[in-house]
C-alpha cells in the first residue's frame, strides 16, 4: 500500500507558481483578445474609408482627363 505523502514547502511553491503562470497567461490571452476585438470593430470603417478614397481618385483622373 502506497504511504500518504505530505506536502513539503517546494511542493506548494511549486504549485503556487503553476497556479501564477497560468493566471499571467490567461491575462495575457484576455488582453490580446480585446485588441483583435476592437481591431475587427473598426476594420469595416477603414475598409469603407479606403474604398471612398480610392473612387475620389478615380473620380479626380477622369475629371482631369476629360479637361
Amino acid at each position: 500500500m502506497a504511504q500518504a505523502r505530505t506536502m513539503s514547502d517546494i511542493d506548494r511553491q511549486q504549485i503556487n507558481a503553476n497556479i501564477s503562470k497560468l493566471m499571467a497567461e490567461t491575462m495575457k490571452l484576455s488582453a490580446e483578445t480585446s485588441k483583435i476585438q476592437a481591431e475587427l470593430r473598426y476594420y469595416p470603417a477603414v475598409a469603407l474609408g479606403a474604398i471612398i478614397v480610392s473612387a475620389l481618385g478615380v473620380a479626380a483622373a477622369v475629371v482631369v482627363k476629360l479637361l
